[in-house]
Protein backbone atom coordinates (compact mmCIF):
# COMPACT_ATOMS: atom_id res chain seq x y z
CA UNK A 1 0.00 0.00 0.00
CA UNK A 2 3.34 2.70 0.83
CA UNK A 3 4.24 2.04 -2.64
CA UNK A 4 0.70 2.85 -4.50
CA UNK A 5 0.01 5.70 -2.33
CA UNK A 6 3.63 7.10 -3.28
CA UNK A 7 2.74 6.73 -7.01
CA UNK A 8 -0.51 8.48 -6.60
CA UNK A 9 1.07 10.96 -4.68
CA UNK A 10 4.03 11.38 -7.30
CA UNK A 11 0.86 11.48 -10.37
CA UNK A 12 -0.47 14.97 -8.52
CA UNK A 13 2.92 15.95 -8.27
CA UNK A 14 3.59 15.46 -11.93
CA UNK A 15 -0.10 16.78 -12.91
CA UNK A 16 0.73 20.20 -10.72
CA UNK A 17 3.93 20.20 -12.86
CA UNK A 18 2.78 20.10 -16.42
CA UNK A 19 -0.62 21.73 -16.09
CA UNK A 20 -0.33 25.27 -14.28
CA UNK A 21 -3.23 26.61 -15.73
CA UNK A 22 -5.68 23.80 -14.33
CA UNK A 23 -8.11 24.47 -11.94
CA UNK A 24 -6.33 22.02 -9.10
CA UNK A 25 -3.49 24.21 -9.70
CA UNK A 26 -5.40 27.45 -9.07
CA UNK A 27 -7.18 26.18 -6.15
CA UNK A 28 -3.98 24.97 -4.39
CA UNK A 29 -2.56 28.63 -5.42
CA UNK A 30 -5.33 30.08 -3.67
CA UNK A 31 -5.15 28.19 -1.06
CA UNK A 32 -1.16 27.92 -0.01
CA UNK A 33 -0.09 30.79 -2.02
CA UNK A 34 3.04 30.68 -4.20
CA UNK A 35 6.80 31.77 -3.10
CA UNK A 36 9.15 32.27 -6.21
CA UNK A 37 6.91 30.69 -8.12
CA UNK A 38 6.49 27.79 -6.58
CA UNK A 39 3.44 26.23 -4.61
CA UNK A 40 4.06 27.88 -1.08
CA UNK A 41 4.50 24.53 1.55
CA UNK A 42 5.09 25.08 5.33
CA UNK A 43 1.88 26.37 6.78
CA UNK A 44 0.15 25.53 9.90
CA UNK A 45 -2.83 25.15 7.80
CA UNK A 46 -1.27 22.98 5.19
CA UNK A 47 -3.40 19.77 5.25
CA UNK A 48 -1.89 16.18 5.64
CA UNK A 49 -2.33 15.35 1.51
CA UNK A 50 -0.53 18.72 1.02
CA UNK A 51 2.48 17.83 3.01
CA UNK A 52 2.88 14.47 1.16
CA UNK A 53 2.75 15.90 -2.08
CA UNK A 54 5.28 18.30 -1.23
CA UNK A 55 7.60 15.67 0.26
CA UNK A 56 7.79 14.37 -3.12
CA UNK A 57 8.30 17.58 -4.85
CA UNK A 58 11.55 17.99 -2.11
CA UNK A 59 12.74 14.61 -2.73
CA UNK A 60 11.43 11.98 0.19
CA UNK A 61 9.56 9.35 0.26
CA UNK A 62 9.25 5.98 0.85
CA UNK A 63 11.21 5.13 -2.56
CA UNK A 64 14.27 6.94 -1.59
CA UNK A 65 15.74 10.32 -1.81
CA UNK A 66 14.91 12.07 -5.07
CA UNK A 67 13.11 9.56 -6.70
CA UNK A 68 10.85 11.93 -8.66
CA UNK A 69 13.23 14.18 -9.81
CA UNK A 70 15.91 11.60 -10.98
CA UNK A 71 12.72 9.69 -12.81
CA UNK A 72 11.77 13.21 -15.11
CA UNK A 73 13.57 14.84 -17.23
CA UNK A 74 12.57 18.61 -17.79
CA UNK A 75 12.33 20.12 -21.09
CA UNK A 76 12.49 23.77 -21.32
CA UNK A 77 10.33 24.35 -24.48
CA UNK A 78 9.72 28.10 -24.69
CA UNK A 79 10.50 28.43 -20.90
CA UNK A 80 7.18 30.29 -19.49
CA UNK A 81 7.43 27.31 -16.49
CA UNK A 82 11.12 27.38 -15.92
CA UNK A 83 13.03 29.50 -13.60
CA UNK A 84 16.26 30.73 -13.96
CA UNK A 85 17.49 31.20 -10.98
CA UNK A 86 15.65 28.26 -8.71
CA UNK A 87 15.47 25.46 -10.95
CA UNK A 88 18.36 23.04 -11.02
CA UNK A 89 20.69 23.19 -14.20
CA UNK A 90 24.16 22.03 -14.19
CA UNK A 91 24.58 18.84 -12.36
CA UNK A 92 21.02 19.43 -10.64
CA UNK A 93 22.32 22.73 -8.77
CA UNK A 94 20.06 25.75 -9.21
CA UNK A 95 21.99 28.76 -10.89
CA UNK A 96 21.45 30.44 -7.91
CA UNK A 97 23.36 28.19 -5.34
CA UNK A 98 26.11 28.03 -8.14
CA UNK A 99 26.65 31.39 -8.38
CA UNK A 100 25.46 33.48 -5.35
CA UNK A 101 27.01 36.31 -5.67
CA UNK A 102 25.24 37.08 -9.21
CA UNK A 103 22.02 35.61 -7.60
CA UNK A 104 22.43 38.18 -4.61
CA UNK A 105 23.02 41.17 -7.61
CA UNK A 106 20.13 40.16 -9.12
CA UNK A 107 16.85 42.17 -9.07
CA UNK A 108 14.93 39.40 -11.26
CA UNK A 109 15.18 36.22 -8.85
CA UNK A 110 11.84 34.11 -9.49
CA UNK A 111 12.22 35.52 -13.43
CA UNK A 112 11.53 32.92 -16.00
CA UNK A 113 13.74 31.67 -18.52
CA UNK A 114 11.62 33.81 -21.14
CA UNK A 115 11.85 36.65 -19.35
CA UNK A 116 15.72 36.60 -18.30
Amino acid sequence: MREFNTALLGKWRWRLLVDRGGLWYKVLVDRYGKVAGRLAVGGRSDSLWWREVSKIRDGEGAEGEGWFEESIVRRIGNGVDTFFWTDPWLGGIPLSVKYRRLFDLSNKKSSSVVVM
